[in-house]
C-alpha cells in the first residue's frame, strides 16, 4: 500500500492554494497514511512506553521500599495511568455520536482529574512546611487544570464538530 506523503512547506499545491496541506487528498486517495494506527493494529511504541513506565515504577518502588505511602503512591500512580491510557484508547476507538464514546470521554476526564488531584496532593505536601502560598498555589493550578478540562470537553466541545469542519472547507466568500 502506498503511503501518503506528509504535508510540508515544500509541498506543491495541488490544485487548491486556499486548502491547508491536510485538506489536499486527491493525490492520496484510496491510500491512507503511514503515520496513522487503527486501535486494532499493533504498533511497539506504546508497548514499549508502557514497558518504560513499568519499569521506572519498579524502580520507584525499590527506592521507596521503607515508605509504603510513598509505594502505594506509586502504585497507584501507575494503575491510574494504565486506566487512562485505556480509557483514552477506548475513546478513540468508538464512533462519533456512540453513548459508550461519551461515557468514555468522561472516565478520561475522571481519570485525569483523579491523576492530577493525586500529583497536586503530593507536591502540596511537600512544599507546604516551606511555604503555604506555594501549596496553594499548586491546589490553585491543579484546581484550573481540572476545570479547563472539564470545560473542554463536556461544555466547549460536541462530539462531531470537527468532522464538520473538516469535511466542508470555508468558502473564500464565507472567509470574507
Amino acid at each position: 500500500m502506498a503511503a501518503c506523503p506528509s504535508p510540508s512547506i515544500l509541498t506543491p499545491l495541488i490544485d487548491d492554494p486556499l486548502k491547508l496541506p491536510s485538506q489536499r487528498t486527491e493525490a492520496c486517495e484510496g491510500t491512507k497514511p503511514a503515520c496513522t494506527s487503527d486501535p486494532g493494529s499493533s504498533s511497539w511504541a506504546p508497548v514499549l512506553a508502557f514497558v518504560a513506565l513499568g519499569a521506572n515504577c519498579v524502580a520507584a518502588i525499590y527506592h521507596s521500599r521503607h515508605d509504603p505511602w510513598s509505594v502505594a503512591f506509586v502504585l497507584a500512580s501507575f494503575l491510574v495511568l494504565a486506566s487512562l491510557f485505556y480509557a483514552l484508547r477506548l475513546y478513540e476507538a468508538l464512533p462519533r455520536g456512540s453513548p459508550r464514546r461519551a461515557r468514555a470521554k468522561a472516565a478520561v476526564w475522571s481519570l485525569s482529574a483523579a491523576l492530577t488531584l493525586m500529583f497536586a496532593r503530593r507536591v502540596a505536601s511537600l512544599i507546604m512546611p516551606r511555604s503555604a502560598a506555594a501549596a496553594a498555589a499548586v491546589w490553585a493550578m491543579a484546581g484550573s487544570t481540572i476545570l479547563a478540562g472539564f470545560l473542554v470537553l463536556f461544555v466547549c466541545h460536541r462530539d462531531g464538530a470537527a468532522d464538520e469542519a473538516d469535511e466542508a472547507p470555508p468558502k473564500l466568500a464565507d472567509v470574507a
